[in-house]
């Protein structure tokens, strides 16, 4: 295969999902890249994944992904919304809850990485401070590591991507708050949890939970409810799990036991449920891939 990016020196920051399926691309063409997270190894947090219709697939074919990803799909169905008493007031097919395949973000995360990770080269534990444009590229300096000069810096991290902060401008030009923040974790599967994901709604509360069918033992709670702005450490999880807990104290149905196992997750996903809008996507030689650049939180668009 012709290599037409080779010499060409990338660092990317995120090592999530759009940031190894870049790094692929990139080394298959011939470019050296390093891809630099803020978290100590992968994430393991996340939802469920969708993928539907010929390009989605064609991409994941192409990439030589498709069968492991099917390997592990969660097979999701429908989708039930109960009463406090749980029982079911309605229905969505599974045709309208689902893609043509789903999976895990975690499934996915490694997935990725491991396709690349023989040609890409991962930092983890690190995190890009200062960008600075030089006549031989653009000089990054990371807060642990060496600074190193590359060609091109793309911006693979998310809602509150660093990269676009540094290259760009603050979070506040670029990102709505849309009123909610949503949370994940996992909790004991030896509730009896149903594999149908169970709603149970509330106004400004929604709780969900749904047993892993792949792992009896395990089983997925997902919440959101509705708040301003959050101004704290992200990486605060006792301070996540506060926030969370006060929101949903009092609420019947599963919550207790759902409040129970955060109290013991050792990992969770917490955010604002934003919209990303970023007028053009590079700025010298630094760009934004994925949500860093556009989309709303859980959706996409």
């Amino acid at each position: 295969m012709p290599t037409p990016l080779r010499g060409f020196r990338v660092l990317v920051s995120g090592a999530g999902v759009a940031g190894p399926a870049v790094a692929w691309w990139l080394t298959r063409h011939g470019a050296e890249v390093t891809v630099v997270e803020a978290a100590p190894a992968l994430r393991t947090s996340g939802f469920a994944v969708d993928f539907r219709g010929p390009t989605h697939l064609g991409v994941l074919a192409a990439m030589g992904v498709l069968d492991e990803l099917r390997a592990v799909q969660t097979h999701a169905g429908a989708m039930s919304r109960v009463d406090e008493h749980d029982r079911e007031i309605f229905r969505l097919p599974a045709e309208f809850a689902g893609g043509e395949l789903e999976v895990l973000r975690r499934d996915l995360s490694r997935i990725l990485y491991e396709r690349g990770a023989d040609r890409v080269g991962y930092v983890f534990g690190d995190r890009i401070t200062a960008l600075t444009e030089t006549a031989d590229g653009v000089r990054v300096d990371l807060a642990r590591g060496a600074s190193r000069t590359v060609d091109l810096v793309i911006g693979a991290d998310g809602l509150h991507s660093g990269v676009r902060r540094l290259a760009f401008g603050p979070e506040s030009a670029y990102v709505r708050h849309l009123g909610y923040h949503l949370a994940g974790w996992d909790v004991p599967g030896d509730g009896g949890f149903d594999v149908v994901p169970r709603q149970y709604n509330v106004p400004g509360r929604m709780a969900s939970v749904a047993a892993d069918q792949r792992d009896p033992g395990r089983a997925g709670a997902l919440v959101v409810f509705t708040s301003p702005p959050q101004d704290h450490d992200r990486l605060d999880l006792d301070r996540q799990k506060a926030l969370i807990a006060d929101a949903f104290a009092g609420l019947g149905w599963h919550v207790p036991r759902l409040l129970a196992g955060l109290r013991a997750a050792p990992e969770l996903y917490f955010d604002a449920i934003a919209r990303v809008s970023v007028p053009r996507w590079h700025a010298g030689r630094s760009v934004l891939l994925g949500d860093a650049a556009w989309g709303v939180t859980l959706g996409g668009m």
